[in-house]
Formats: structure tokens, sequence, C-alpha cells
């Protein structure tokens, strides 16, 4: 290994060329400290930026073919390692906006699904259904879904313990779900997906 650090160079890189792993690991540990740097002024995370690094210098070892020996390798290893930086960051800008697009399809889905539900037909659907169940489990349900109110809230209300109202939402989700799923009404079968997902 002496034998190589007291090497010009060229004959590094011609020796890289070869496929020689030594001559790869002398001009690692010649430059890997200053790639590291230029990286993390792009970066600031430095966990990311060794993982960069790495990937620099795999693709020096895949690409050792199109090093010139007789150009400066200095400069090659920075353009490889500004490409890669560069490329990082286009993905994980590209990765936000996409998660950003999702978040805001999200809510547009949500409102869309509010205005359906909103819509005289779901309620007339609802209310009749609501009717089907037992007294108590209809005004635990009203409660629940339709008021907001915690199971705790209910159970002190109803003078009924918080187990029996969880009980009661079980079985009435149970049975909305099953309607809306016989139901040819999409409003019904998305409101009932909606309760089903609720407390």
């Amino acid at each position: 290994m002496d034998t190589y650090h007291c090497m010009p160079e060229n004959e590094l890189l011609r020796l890289l060329r070869c496929g020689d792993m030594q001559a790869f690991d002398v001009l690692y540990h010649r430059y890997s400290h200053t790639i590291y740097a230029n990286i993390l002024k792009f970066i600031k995370d430095k966990t990311v930026a060794e993982d960069l690094l790495q990937d620099v210098f795999v693709r020096i070892w895949e690409n050792r073919l199109k090093i010139d020996p007789e150009q400066s390798f200095a400069a090659f290893l920075y353009t490889c390692s500004r490409n890669i930086t560069f490329n990082f960051r286009r993905r994980l800008k590209l990765e936000l906006e996409s998660a950003i697009q999702l978040a805001q399809e999200a809510v547009e889905g949500e409102n869309s699904i509010d205005r359906m539900l909103d819509s005289k037909e779901a309620q007339q659907w609802v209310e009749q259904l609501l009717h089907k169940l037992p007294q108590q489990r209809q005004k635990i349900f009203r409660l629940s879904k339709l008021e907001g109110k915690s199971y705790q809230e209910i159970a002190q209300e109803m003078g009924i313990s918080v187990s029996t109202v969880r009980d009661h939402i079980v079985k009435a989700n149970k049975f909305i779900r099953n309607a809306a799923l016989q139901d040819n009404g999409f409003s019904a079968f998305m409101f009932a997906l909606l309760l089903f997902s609720g407390k």
C-alpha cells in the first residue's frame, strides 16, 4: 500500500481503470474528506451526505473506464459528486411536491365527500337507517357520530359504562356498513365508510 501512496496520480488512475482495488482505496482516502465536505454544504445532513459520498465512489468504480488518467481526477470527481447531489435534491423536491399534492387531493376529496354527505338524499338515507336501530343504540350513535361526543362523555350522560357505549357503536357501525353494501346509492356507501372509520 505504501508503494501506491507514492505513485503519481495518473498511474493510480491507470491502475484504477484496470480494476485495481488498492489504487481505488488510495484515491478514496485522498479525496473522500473533501468530497464529503462539498456534499454536506448542499445537503446539511451528515447521514445523507455519507450515503451520497458512497454513491459517488461507487459511480467512480462503475465508470472507471471513462476516466482519463491525463485529466484532472479532482475535477472529474467533483463533477460526479455535484451531479449525484443535485439529482438527490431534485428527487427529494419532487417527492415533497408529490406528497403535498397528494395531501391537497386528499383534503379536496374529503371536502367532496362532505358536500355529498350534506346532500338531502344522504341525510334521508341516514335517518331512515338510524330509525331501524334500537332506541338506546340510536341515541348513542347520534351522540358519538353526529354530535362528536367521546365514549366517556356519552357514558356519563347516559349512566352506562364506556364498554357498553363501545359495544353499541361497534354494532351500529356493523349494521350501517352492511346496509350500505346492500344499497346502490354511492352516497350511502361513502357515509358508511366515513362512520366506520370514526370512533
